[in-house]
């Protein structure tokens, strides 16, 4: 809170300097100037959330005060963009004839205008209301929360190796912190154009869609994200996806959902999936960066993992498919590729994260899963390529957000 008063005759303002400690403004809140080129210096620098504006009003200390001079003044706030323009404003003064005159003028603008008077507080009271209105809209927005308290969230299913990964990239990491009894997270920065970007990282306290969307719905609810993302590993469909391939989940759905039948005398799996898409922006950015290659190979050249074959990741937009059991015949994942022609990979968790973003209350984040292939859903699993997705992963992540973060947070 911070007044301005114009008036060449200060000290007439004792009492409601007085009063208005009383109701909490202290007096270095309370600046005076006595005439309107004082006026004019103070509004250029500074912004009040109250002026209170003596309608008769010198233009320098030593000259005949005018109406022109504080009608001038009034004027230049509204129309000029070198001032910053108070918050309200309150006309005073003394003389009856003035009043009239003034009275309109003000009234077009919303303002007020009120008349001094050394026998009465009416005036007095009449800017304590308006000083109390606006501290009262202070004190709202101080308690209102903001829409946003951070840029992007960072939802993995697992501590080790997917969260591992991801504390790896260098966005200025902070040790765990609590939001509430049983959600952690790790807080993190990174700058972008000149632009600070924030970010948190947490993981589910169990792998599966249920403990991902109930994490994901708190961290929504908590902190408010712009973007919320998965990173992590999952299984590919062979034929379209190799090692350590990072794949945009577009669509994801509950490849179980659904319920059995009777058709004639067997039983038969009636599916009813709900498909849930990433945000466009999103999409549109990761087919940018897709075919960066040189950027893709530099992720490739730097893992520092023991892995003799490494191939340089490849960005894949597609299918996703999640369900509540992990699979490793083989079989199952043909079964799914009839419920979508264009699969390109099979997991746990990405449909629990889309929901959750898809059913928040406004802001609602843009979700996004970027997961990289550490298997084919068969026997032949290898774990070695475990931490080497989860790396791919985690660091086409880090390409897409310093190439494109300001862009796809605004």
């Amino acid at each position: 809170m911070k007044i301005l008063i114009v008036d060449d005759q200060a000290r007439r303002y004792g009492r409601l300097i007085e009063t208005l400690a009383g109701i909490g403004v202290d007096r270095d809140k309370i600046n005076m100037a006595p005439c309107a080129n004082d006026a004019r210096e103070r509004l250029q620098s500074t912004h009040y959330d109250l002026l209170i504006l003596d309608i008769l009003l010198p233009i320098w200390p030593d000259s005949e005060s005018e109406i022109t001079h504080s009608l001038n003044l009034l004027f230049d706030l509204h129309q000029e963009d070198e001032y910053h323009k108070p918050g309200r404003i309150l006309g005073i003064t003394a003389d009856k004839n003035v009043v009239s005159e003034a009275s309109e003028i003000f009234a077009s603008r919303t303002w007020s205008v009120v008349e001094f008077s050394e026998s009465s507080d009416e005036w007095i009271n009449r800017a304590v209301n308006c000083v109390k209105y606006i501290l009262e809209e202070e004190k709202k927005l101080a308690t209102k929360q903001p829409d946003h308290n951070v840029d992007l969230a960072i939802v993995c299913a697992l501590e080790k190796p997917e969260l591992e990964e991801v504390l790896k990239l260098p966005w200025n990491w902070s040790s765990p912190r609590p939001l509430d009894d049983i959600t952690f997270v790790r807080d993190g920065n990174f700058m972008v154009e000149g632009r600070k970007i924030t970010v948190c990282a947490t993981f589910a306290p169990r792998m599966g869609m249920v403990s991902t969307a109930l994490r994901s719905a708190a961290i929504i609810s908590m902190l408010r994200p712009r973007l919320i993302a998965m990173c992590g590993i999952c299984a590919g469909v062979k034929s379209k996806v190799g090692y350590g391939d990072v794949l945009l989940a577009d669509p994801a759905w509950d490849f179980q959902s659904g319920k059995r039948v009777l058709d004639k005398d067997n039983a038969k799996f009636s599916i009813a999936p709900h498909h849930l898409p990433t945000h466009v922006s999103v999409r549109t950015h990761v087919e940018q960066i897709r075919g960066d290659q040189e950027a893709l190979a530099k992720i490739a050249s730097e893992y520092g993992g023991d892995l003799n074959q490494r191939n340089v990741p490849q960005v894949i937009i597609g299918p996703v498919a999640s369900g509540s059991a992990v699979l490793a015949d083989g079989e199952v994942i043909e079964e799914i590729k009839a419920q979508h022609r264009e699969l390109i990979g099979v997991e746990m968790e990405i449909y629990g994260m889309y929901a959750a973003a898809h059913s928040a209350s406004k802001p609602q984040p843009k979700p996004f899963a970027l997961k990289a292939v550490c298997d084919f859903a068969d026997p032949d699993k290898k774990d070695e390529y475990q931490r080497y997705a989860a790396y791919t992963s985690a660091n086409v992540l880090r390409l897409l957000m310093e190439k494109f973060g300001p862009r796809l947070l605004d």
